[in-house]
């Protein structure tokens, strides 16, 4: 794996078959895909268009969360843990040792029905391999308890021991509520809070945390924009985000009120499609390199604080002083890596551009931000002036 690849996914669902390989590994490139969700295993059957998906990934420079029904927690419960075992090897023997292999798939948004049997399926699979599992959000109220088996203030508690005890290496949620149609205020409340709680849990274990984030509207979510998009990346790595997986890029049928998904019901492109492929590449060109391989440190929000997330003060953050012109909200996150500190500035409104100004240690910046841009500055004189001499400058208008 190379140095600093940073994570970014999707979540697939089609089975094997039905769609071509190596058409849609180039598909997957030219979204900004570093990680592939392969296509359904369901026989063995399948086992060809399964190395087809691995190998076309290897060619595009993927890699593969393999999604084997024989490695998922319901082949457990059917078949009983001595069988489930010897599926688990022969589905390692078929897949897990190839090039672009990254995990198998064991579940998704485990509850209370099939928690023991999502830690026992983790547990097998990581004597084998790697394991990946994708948990539900935290959320205020009685049915979190109906739904997953305790109060919602244990769910830290309840995850760092699931992650002790499987042999899970990443700390994987989705999140969607930051796309709200209605209740928007209390939709970003839920997406912060379920950011700081899983970072949280992450860093206890020292495992780095995933997210998903939403690109198809459904239900009570809308349609996300570009300005959407941009920024759930923008805040989720602010936030220490070390993985990114978006919901969903097929849609595979008329169902419910999803719609405007990366590729349609009729295995077309969307609006959507160029706008994820845009806003992943921006990304990964311009931040993840640096984001993959940096430590958070401090997390704070500006103007307005979500999630119950530290809100800055001045001097919070050493030689550091920010403003903004219209009073938008941003989210100020320090770091450092081996090259050494560095602050994230991210523009936290949905909606609207701001200019931040200010200086680090005594150099200057001025910047415009659309909704959800990130910008890097980096401690130590040289690069903090190199950071500000090669930003675009405001017009003689913008300036005034």
């Amino acid at each position: 794996m190379k140095k600093n690849w940073f994570p970014i996914g999707f979540w697939n669902y089609v089975d094997c078959g039905r769609l071509d390989p190596m058409k849609e590994a180039k598909t997957w490139k030219e979204l900004g895909m570093t990680l592939a969700m392969s296509f359904e295993y369901h026989s063995k059957a399948d086992r060809p268009c399964m190395i087809k998906t691995l190998s076309a990934c290897e060619k595009q420079g993927l890699r593969v969360i393999v999604c084997d029904c024989r490695t998922h927690w319901k082949n457990l419960e059917e078949k009983g843990e001595a069988a489930f075992a010897e599926d688990v090897k022969k589905a390692v023997d078929d897949f897990g040792s190839h090039k672009a292999f990254y995990a198998f798939h064991v579940g998704d948004e485990p509850d209370r029905e099939h928690w023991q049997s999502m830690k026992k399926a983790c547990e097998v699979v990581s004597r084998f391999s790697v394991p990946f599992v994708n948990f539900y959000p935290v959320w205020e109220g009685a049915d979190f308890e109906e739904k997953i088996g305790m109060p919602f203030q244990n769910y830290g508690s309840y995850l760092l021991e699931t992650l002790r005890e499987t042999g899970l290496k990443m700390l994987a949620y989705d999140c969607y509520n930051q796309c709200y149609e209605y209740e928007k205020e209390k939709g970003l409340e839920s997406y912060f809070a379920n950011l700081n709680l899983f970072g949280k849990t992450a860093m206890e274990q020292g495992v780095p945390m995933w997210t998903s984030l939403l690109s198809v509207g459904h239900w009570c979510y809308r349609v996300p924009t570009e300005d959407d998009l941009r920024w759930q990346i923008s805040t989720s790595v602010a936030h220490g985000a070390k993985g990114l997986l978006w919901f969903f890029v097929y849609e595979r049928a008329l169902d419910s009120s999803y719609r405007l998904s990366p590729i349609d019901l009729y295995e077309n492109r969307t609006e959507t499609f160029e706008r994820l492929a845009r806003q992943n590449k921006i990304f990964k060109d311009h931040f993840s390199s640096r984001l993959a391989g940096a430590t958070l440190d401090r997390v704070t929000h500006f103007n307005k604080s979500y999630g119950r997330t530290e809100t800055y003060a001045e001097g919070s953050f050493a030689d550091f002083e920010i403003s903004t012109t219209y009073g938008n909200p941003l989210i100020l996150s320090k770091f450092h890596d081996e090259e050494g500190e560095f602050v994230l500035i991210v523009n936290n409104s949905q909606n609207n551009s701001e200019r931040v100004r200010g200086s680090l240690e005594r150099v200057a910046f001025d910047e415009w931000l659309a909704p959800g841009q990130m910008k890097l500055l980096k401690y130590g004189e040289n690069g903090a002036r190199a950071a500000v001499e090669t930003a675009p400058r405001p017009s003689r208008k913008a300036r005034r």
